[in-house]
């Protein structure tokens, strides 16, 4: 019986190269980075060969893991990178932390659960919407961030070019869909109705997070149909957190601050006259 055997490598190659050539191909960048380093300290420290690729699996899979988060970050479209580390409680004591930190495990988002924020103006919802965001991409779900009136802009827009299906497809596929600042822009009918079909078909198949300066029962006066606002509501408030955010504005309580270190900065002398007795000009 003849055995075939695959053709020897050409000996001109030298072995670095070939095995960099496979571990490209393979897709392990790390591998193909730190192999020779590795080699270095497991020969210190006297490692087997299984140890020496153990460490070489560990360092690939959280190189890779960190690529995917970035990715996923970087997909979500984040206007910018907000944490729960930067957020400041203690300012908005009507906020429920507990519940908040809960989120943050984005066990929700695994059941397919909604979160509303609710709040005037001001108060972070962004930043804790921004912040849940994040921490979904990290925990390995797919995340897509956006306004109310950017969202429905790009419906309309995507409906007149005839891609409608198409886009609805994505957004149904993204494991949580961020919707900001509702409320700010009342919507025509044929935006309202588009809206209402992005959250209807989403109901029980994705999660999807609402930021509002409006409590419920103004929401009619975006979507200019009570009948509508109610079928919206009744999917979206099933399996819901919400977090009230009734506090004061972040952005007025800072203005305040400027305005009070500024007056209470001492002044310099003002100049009446310049050397030589001559008026200012």
């Amino acid at each position: 019986m003849t055995l075939s055997h695959e053709p020897a490598l050409p000996t001109s190659v030298a072995p670095q190269v070939l095995l960099g050539n496979h571990l490209k191909a393979l897709k392990l960048p790390t591998f193909a980075r730190e192999y020779e380093k590795v080699a270095m300290e497991s020969a210190q420290d006297r490692a087997d060969y299984p140890r020496y690729l153990l460490r070489l699996c560990e360092l690939e899979r959280i190189d890779r893991e960190r690529r995917n988060v970035e990715r996923r970050i970087r997909l979500a479209r984040f206007p910018q990178t907000k944490s729960l580390d930067t957020f400041d409680f203690a300012a908005q004591p009507s906020l429920n932390k507990s519940l908040v930190l809960e989120l943050a495990r984005c066990e929700w988002v695994e059941k397919r659960h909604n979160s509303i924020a609710l709040g005037p103006s001001g108060t972070g919802k962004t930043h804790i919407a921004l912040a849940l965001g994040l921490a979904a991409c990290q925990k390995g779900y797919s995340v897509a961030f956006t306004t109310a009136a950017a969202l429905v802009h790009e419906l309309m827009e995507a409906r007149d070019e005839r891609r409608l299906r198409a886009l609805q497809k994505h957004l149904n596929t993204v494991k949580l869909l961020v919707v900001d600042e509702l409320g700010y822009v009342p919507f025509t009918a044929v935006g309202s109705e588009l809206l209402f079909e992005v959250f209807s078909q989403r109901y029980e198949r994705g999660s999807t997070l609402v930021t509002s300066n409006l409590p419920f029962d103004e929401w009619t006066s975006v979507f200019g149909s009570e009948r509508l606002t109610g079928a919206l509501l009744d999917r979206l408030t099933h399996h819901v957190h919400i977090l009230e955010m009734n506090g004061d504005s972040f952005r007025l309580a800072t203005s305040k601050k400027a305005q009070r270190r500024t007056s209470q900065a001492p002044h310099a002398p003002v100049k009446t006259s310049t050397e030589g007795g001559e008026d200012p000009k």
